[in-house]
C-alpha cells in the first residue's frame, strides 16, 4: 500500500509512539534510546504537486540545452513518480539513485543517466554538486533550507528562494528568487543568453568596422 501511494507521487511519513512512564531530564540526549521500540500507528500519505507551469519550464531547459537534476529527500519510488510528472526523467534509461549509495561510489559513478538522487540529506547535496564540477559542468543549485548554504555557497550558481527562503538560504546564495518559481529561472537564463547574444554580435561588428582602419594605419606605418 505504501509502494503504492508513493509510485503516484504521495509523499509518505510514518506515525509511530512509545510511552513514557514519567517526564524525566535529558530527554534530548536521549533520542535514539526513546525512538527505539517505538510501536507503530500508520502512516500519511501528502500529495504536494508540482507547480503549474514547472513541467512547461523543463522541457524548455532541455530544448535549450540545460540539463536539470533533481535532488530530494523522498523515497525512490515518490521521486520518480514526481520526476515525471515535470519531465525530468524523459526515458527508460534515466535513473532514479539513492544518494547515499552514490556517496559511497562518488568517484566512478556514472553520471550521464542519472536524473534524480532521492533520500539526500544535506551532506549529500554538497558532494553531488563537486561531482558535477569535477566534469567540467557549470552548476547551478536552487535551494531554501539552513542546510543548503553550503551546497548554495559551494555551486557556480547558488539560487535561493524569496518567499519561504531563510536569511542564512538567502545570504549564501548569488541569486534570490523574488516569486519561489523556477520558471523565473528559466525565463532569466533565456534574457541572458539574449544579452550575451548581443553582446557578441557587438564586438563583432567593432572588430570587422575597425579592421579596415586598423589595417591602413599599419600599412602607412610600414
Amino acid at each position: 500500500t505504501v509502494n503504492t501511494y508513493a509510485m503516484r507521487g504521495f509523499r509518505i511519513l510514518s506515525l509511530a509512539y512509545r510511552p513514557l512512564l514519567e517526564i524525566q531530564p535529558n530527554l534530548e540526549d536521549r533520542r535514539e534510546e526513546i525512538e527505539d521500540q517505538l510501536i507503530y500507528i500508520g502512516f500519511v500519505a501528502i500529495l504536494d504537486p508540482p507547480r503549474e507551469g514547472v513541467k512547461e519550464a523543463i522541457n524548455q531547459c532541455h530544448e535549450a540545452g540545460i540539463e536539470v537534476i533533481m535532488v530530494t529527500g523522498d523515497s525512490a519510488p515518490t521521486a520518480r513518480a514526481i520526476s515525471k510528472q515535470i519531465s525530468i526523467i524523459r526515458e527508460k534509461s534515466e535513473k532514479v539513485v539513492d544518494a547515499s549509495e552514490f556517496a559511497k561510489n562518488i568517484e566512478t559513478a556514472d553520471l550521464d543517466q542519472i536524473k534524480v538522487f532521492s533520500r539526500a540529506i544535506p551532506k549529500n547535496k554538497q558532494s553531488i554538486l563537486q561531482r558535477y564540477q569535477s566534469e567540467g559542468k557549470i552548476v547551478a543549485m536552487t535551494g531554501d533550507g539552513v542546510n543548503d548554504a553550503p551546497a548554495l555557497k559551494q555551486a557556480d550558481i547558488g539560487v535561493a528562494m524569496g518567499v519561504r527562503g531563510t536569511d542564512v538560504a538567502r545570504d549564501a546564495a548569488d541569486l534570490v528568487l523574488l516569486d519561489d518559481n523556477f520558471a523565473t529561472i528559466v525565463a532569466a537564463a533565456r534574457e541572458g543568453r539574449r544579452q550575451f547574444d548581443n553582446l557578441r554580435k557587438f564586438v563583432r561588428y567593432l572588430l570587422s568596422s575597425n579592421a579596415g582602419e586598423v589595417i591602413a594605419i599599419f600599412a602607412t606605418i610600414v
